[in-house]
């Protein structure tokens, strides 16, 4: 960050330039003007952090100044400088937004001290105004479709929304469980706090651990300084568990006693944090089979699982596909594009293993790749259907003859190829985390 712009305005020479000298030492980039008039010219022209008006000032005073420099600039801060006989006439200046005022003679360490304190008021407010626009960006958020599984869905979240109890969102990858969980927090009473959301299966063991809690410096190589948790940063919202099932044991165990006391230590640290969250999680996986197979802690998926919501995945919830469409070309800007009625019809036969978040990428594609104004069943590129999989070495006639195991072995293998062994990319298009693509890698034993 550069240093701190001033514009200081006084119609007693010496002293402006006094003052001016003895803040340009002092490291603030400084204008400075003796006229309201003249201040009004550079504050059309350069932006100011703070700005310091004496409130007397020949034709137009510093009040005025302060009004007009509000309406052109309204983050900037402005401080006034006032006698002792005009004290009321400055507070009248701070209601109409001054941000505070101080008499002459002033001790020009006690002005320094009020300037640091009128930057930092105005940095902070600017921090303020982007976690509201992130807070604003995070609520906008549509869930198209009128089907009736839709509809019970989005009756049990409202119904749901505005309790503490923890709720487990079950789906397929690409179903939209992401859309739920922000369903459950903007249709509560939590919607002015933090939605937290954050991937179990992206992140190692141990940064995972201080993504969650946070740590405290020198806990471990690189913890150069003392970090905050995103359990702290939603404190009073909602805290998004993605890829339940991708959650290291040893991780489980902390979020369990979380959950059962809301107390947690960040990594290295002795003291114990209190903080009041909501936990959302969210899962593709049969979480009763990683249960049983000793994956996951019985105690704490039963912890989390105290209200599980379904999302429905596409197949099931064909009659909302035309919405959809509809959805995607609007977002992509390209209204007049449509669909043919074979095309509509060839999307209605299609089984959809990526849910909404394939058929968003078919939209895509088959808008730049469409020559006219209508999308034709040529145009939209689907992939082959599960019994037309080529298993490498293998006739034809075997195909339709190999285990789930082969298949996608195969599978895999064939997107590893299409992406270049681009891993990141791999396990977007397989719908699994990057951390469950290695794992399938070195089970299939497959070698780039």
């Amino acid at each position: 960050m550069g240093a701190t712009k001033l514009l200081i305005v006084d119609d007693e020479k010496d002293l402006l330039e006094l003052l001016v000298r003895r803040l340009k030492r002092k490291g603030y980039d400084v204008d400075s003007a003796g006229t309201a008039e003249e201040a009004l010219e550079l504050v059309k022209t350069v932006d100011y952090d703070v700005a310091i008006y004496d409130i007397r000032l020949p034709k137009m005073d510093g009040i005025t100044l302060l009004k007009e420099t509000k309406k052109l600039q309204p983050d900037a801060e402005i401080l006034i400088l006032t006698g002792h006989g005009t004290i009321d006439t400055a507070i009248e200046a701070m209601k109409v937004g001054a941000f505070d005022y101080i008499t002459k003679p002033y001790n020009l360490s006690e002005l320094e001290l009020t300037i640091n304190k009128a930057f930092e008021n105005k940095i902070l407010k600017e921090k303020n105004d982007s976690m509201k626009k992130i807070i604003a960006r995070q609520n906008e958020f549509d869930i198209i479709g009128e089907s009736e599984k839709l509809k019970e869905l989005l009756w049990m979240t409202k119904k749901i929304a505005d309790s503490n109890v923890p709720v487990l969102i079950e789906g397929e990858s690409g179903t939209g469980k992401e859309l739920i969980a922000k369903a459950l927090h903007f249709w509560s009473c939590r919607k002015e706090e933090p939605f937290v959301p954050i991937n179990s299966g992206a992140l190692p063991e141990q940064l995972l651990e201080s993504e969650i809690f946070g740590h405290v410096r020198g806990s471990f190589t690189g913890a150069i300084q003392d970090k905050k948790g995103l359990v702290e940063a939603a404190k009073g919202g909602t805290l998004f568990l993605d890829e339940l099932g991708e959650m290291p044991l040893s991780l489980q165990v902390k979020l369990l006693r979380f959950l059962e006391t809301g107390e947690f230590r960040r990594i290295g640290d002795l003291r114990e944090k209190h903080i009041s969250v909501r936990i959302v999680t969210a899962t593709n996986r049969d979480m009763e089979k990683e249960v049983a197979e000793g994956r996951f802690r019985e105690d704490l998926y039963y912890r989390l699982n105290v209200v599980k919501l379904t999302v429905p995945p596409l197949r099931e919830r064909k009659e909302d596909l035309p919405a959809l469409i509809r959805f995607f070309i609007e977002k992509s800007k390209a209204t007049g594009k449509t669909l043919s009625a074979d095309a509509l019809q060839t999307l209605n036969n299609y089984s959809f293993p990526g849910n909404i978040r394939e058929l968003s990428h078919i939209i895509e594609r088959c808008i730049l790749l469409s020559k006219g104004d209508v999308i034709h069943k040529e145009d939209l590129l689907l992939p082959h259907t599960d019994k037309e999989v080529h298993i490498p070495n293998q006739e034809p006639a075997q195909s339709t003859t190999c285990s789930l195991e082969e298949l996608e072995k195969a599978h895999i293998e064939k997107v590893l190829k299409q992406t270049n062994w681009n891993k990141t990319k791999a396990a977007e298009i397989l719908g699994i985390s990057v951390r469950n693509l290695y794992r399938k890698i070195e089970n299939y034993h497959l070698k780039e």
